[in-house]
């Protein structure tokens, strides 16, 4: 039985964009991510899988959710669309190790990349007083790393601890949070946290 000729990396570009062939331009982009062609097939995934985020990254969804109810109103398309060099970057450099990028490591990159291009446009304060956290100050390269983590979150309850740890001894629980039997407390301790 004769092979079919591997697709090639402007081909396979192609694919992605009609949102076809994701698994065999992962694992092309494993293999071949040194050739000319590879940042072509590096950006169409990009951009298939920050798109990809609102429907299939529940912690980008829950992050985005947080955001919209703090009342910020960033530019969600041009953040999308700066998130997308990012991405093809990060994909390139998974490329150049050892291994395979699955499919769900991939699309986390890109829901982490979407969170991070926000953190400029969120009132961190408003954002963290929500979550029954304070801080006195945050930097901007803090904040940003810090709401790139919550995207590993499934709940508000979650976005409130992988806030916590990865701002560390910068904030700390407001004293309405701190209450051991008030609502609040209960939600950022995780007791009502309905995630799965």
């Amino acid at each position: 039985m004769q092979r079919r000729p591997r697709r090639g990396a402007r081909e396979l570009a192609r694919a992605v964009e009609g949102g076809r062939g994701i698994g065999e331009a992962l694992r092309h982009l494993d293999s071949f991510g040194s050739e000319p062609d590879a940042p072509v097939l590096a950006e169409a995934l990009a951009r298939f899988l920050v798109a990809r985020c609102e429907s299939h990254h529940s912690g980008w969804r829950v992050v985005r959710q947080i955001v919209v109810e703090s009342a910020a109103d960033p530019p969600w398309e041009k953040c999308a669309r700066r998130a997308i060099p990012l991405v093809a970057e990060d994909l390139l450099r998974f490329s150049a190790a050892e291994g395979r990028t699955p499919l769900h490591r991939a699309q986390h990159v890109a829901a982490r990349r979407r969170a991070e291009e926000l953190a400029p446009h969120v009132d961190h304060a408003v954002v963290l007083g929500d979550l029954g956290l304070e801080a006195e100050w945050i930097d901007e390269d803090r904040w940003r790393e810090a709401i790139g983590d919550a995207v590993v979150a499934r709940s508000r309850e979650q976005v409130a601890r992988a806030v916590e740890r990865s701002l560390g001894e910068t904030v700390q629980r407001s004293s309405t949070a701190t209450e051991p039997d008030g609502p609040l407390a209960q939600q950022v301790n995780g007791t009502q946290s309905t995630a799965s």
